[in-house]
């Protein structure tokens, strides 16, 4: 999990480089929360742009202003959007993984088919698997890839 994490925060700083012509001043440094045991995780997963700035990491980085503001645009962005789909859908679609999601996805299923599911559900996740009626995988067990290097 924590490969994909450190790809995807990786993809974010490199896209937003990308447009960093057009960022006065530009940036000189990236930071993130520090989700693995080691920090070269997500250094690794940095591109060439990514490493022609400061990258600093650490636990509660949301304690720096940037960062807590950058975590309250980014909640400001997805309840917005979530408020988006439930007016397209007509219905209320929950914050967080709750139990009551199952039974809003098999509701949700039923009434706007299966196709839709994508664009308001994680597939992959069991409970999109059960709404669709669809079998699950087997369960798997799990290694630190990390230990593995």
């Amino acid at each position: 999990m924590n490969t994909i994490l450190a790809w995807g925060h990786a993809r974010v700083i490199e896209n937003l480089l990308g447009k960093k012509h057009l960022m006065n001043p530009p940036p000189i440094k990236a930071m993130s929360d520090q989700f693995a045991a080691k920090k070269s995780v997500l250094e690794k997963a940095l591109m060439a742009s990514g490493r022609e700035i400061e990258f600093v990491q650490r636990h509660k980085a949301e304690e720096d202003l940037a960062v807590a503001a950058a975590s309250i645009l980014a909640r400001d962005e997805f309840v917005k959007g979530l408020a988006k789909l439930e007016k397209q859908f007509g219905m209320k679609l929950p914050k967080a993984r709750q139990q009551r999601w199952m039974r809003r996805q098999k509701k949700f299923v039923a009434t706007h088919g299966a196709g839709e599911l994508a664009k308001i559900s994680k597939l992959h996740f069991r409970t999109a698997l059960r709404a669709q009626g669809l079998p699950e995988p087997p369960e798997t067990e799990w290694r630190n890839i990390e230990n593995l290097r």
